[in-house]
């Protein structure tokens, strides 16, 4: 079970790996997606999600993109297509059996990023289907931690808010960052840690 308080609801660790930072020029290439239990780890219910899709504009890879995953045109090549990756995710999410208007609750980290891409995926209406309104961002809660602690007169905790500056900073092992997988476990390992930071 997810916590009380989501009614229902699963929350999902997601994470996009794309060909650069414009949602609707550039594209998701890869993209995992792990339903998380009350103590944020996998749940033993249900799947997750983790595909490698080849762009349908691999012209428009970003050099800076492609430094920053390791993933390349060639790799995608014999991938599945994005209408194709599209249709399977959609099976994962109605393989889920969530229930009358359930939904999966977003957890990323830094998921203004994620959510643009994801809508421009599967459109607004699927999106609005599928993930909850009310998403939790470890980037964001972070953030407000820092803002938290300098209100106080306080130092503020965390000098960066980069995935593995934070991970580093909580000892979580991420051994291959900017892995849409590797990622969205790092994630769920650190909003973990933010809660009992956060509960002293």
């Amino acid at each position: 079970m997810s916590l009380p308080n989501m009614k229902g609801h699963v929350l999902c660790a997601v994470d996009v790996e794309t060909t650069g930072v414009l949602a609707g020029y550039h594209e998701i290439i890869q993209i995992a997606c792990v339903p998380l239990d009350q103590h944020f780890e996998p749940h033993p219910n249900y799947h997750f999600f983790y595909l490698n899709i080849a762009p349908e504009y691999p012209e428009r890879m970003s050099e800076e993109a492609a430094k920053k995953h390791g993933i390349s045109n060639e790799q995608l090549r014999d991938c599945v297509t994005q209408s194709r990756a599209i249709e399977l995710f959609e099976e994962w999410f109605k393989g889920l059996e969530l229930g009358l208007a359930r939904k999966v609750v977003p957890l990323a980290h830094n998921w203004g990023f994620e959510r643009a891409f994801l809508i421009h995926w599967l459109g607004l209406d699927a999106c609005y289907d599928m993930w909850h309104v009310h998403p939790r961002d470890t980037m964001t809660l972070a953030a407000t931690v820092n803002d938290l602690y300098e209100w106080h007169g306080r130092h503020a905790p965390f000098h960066r808010l980069a995935l593995t500056s934070l991970c580093k900073r909580f000892d979580i092992q991420l051994d291959h960052a900017h892995d849409a997988l590797s990622d969205c476990l790092a994630t769920a390992q650190l909003y973990g840690a933010l809660m009992r930071f956060l509960g002293g």
